[in-house]
């Protein structure tokens, strides 16, 4: 099954696209949510990971590799002549990110990279991946989650996103052909602005990194993504779009 959805008509991609990549354990259907707030235009698109929403009964996915191999062939179909900007949201940036590094090494680089509320992806080095304890996944999810029904599912869910991770190897060069921001939420304790710093040396055109008044959940409110959306596709600084 395609790992894209799409919000908008493709006709509407006039002013630009932009793809979202969810949080560990998220799915991409409340985009749908968003879309009759965008900019005219701005063609919207959702990365869905197997084994959440639509892709419920679909096994997870063995590796980043799977992952990133499907979503590259998919978004080279895209029309050419004008590449998709990336919003990669906590994990999700880091999918992105591995996505803009194929696409450059196959001659079909984003339009740009803007990572929210995600650690650098030296960070992964050394992050217990295949089993991280129950309290610490139990942190990530948004207080009104954790004592749902949702939350075994939504623990599930992220624990085989952050398997992904396992194997993971830090790549020793920087995007080269993707300008990179970075953002982050100034009430944000779960990643912090100095756990970002690295994303710093992830690309030879980084544009630098901005502050917007959010903690990390709210990083995935719909006010603040229709913000972010804006943010990626026009370029403005982080958060300039967000009605706070």
């Amino acid at each position: 099954m395609s790992y894209l959805r799409s919000f908008t008509p493709a006709e509407e991609g006039t002013a630009g696209t932009v793809v979202v990549f969810p949080q560990s354990g998220a799915g991409c259907l409340r985009l749908r949510a968003l879309a009759p707030a965008l900019p005219s235009g701005l063609r919207l698109l959702g990365v869905q990971l197997p084994g959440r929403e639509d892709r419920l009964q679909d096994p997870p996915a063995s590796g980043l590799s799977e992952v990133v191999d499907h979503l590259s062939a998919e978004l080279r179909e895209l029309p050419s002549h004008r590449p998709p900007a990336f919003l990669g949201l906590s994990l999700g940036a880091i999918i992105a990110f591995e996505v803009a590094r194929r696409l450059e090494s196959e001659g079909v680089a984003p339009r740009s990279l803007l990572v929210a509320a995600a650690r650098s992806p030296e960070y992964w080095r050394d992050f217990p991946a295949a089993d991280p304890p129950l309290a610490e996944l139990t942190a990530l999810l948004p207080p009104a989650v954790r004592g749902s029904g949702l939350a075994d599912y939504a623990l599930a869910t992220m624990r085989a996103d952050l398997r992904l991770m396992a194997d993971y190897r830090v790549p020793s060069a920087p995007l080269t052909g993707t300008p990179l921001r970075s953002v982050s939420g100034r009430h944000d304790d779960i990643v912090t602005t100095e756990q970002m710093s690295g994303w710093q040396e992830r690309s030879t055109d980084y544009r630098g990194h901005h502050m917007i008044d959010a903690d990390h959940h709210h990083l995935m409110d719909q006010e603040v993504l229709i913000g972010l959306l804006s943010d990626a596709a026009f370029e403005t600084a982080p958060g300039g779009a967000v009605r706070r």
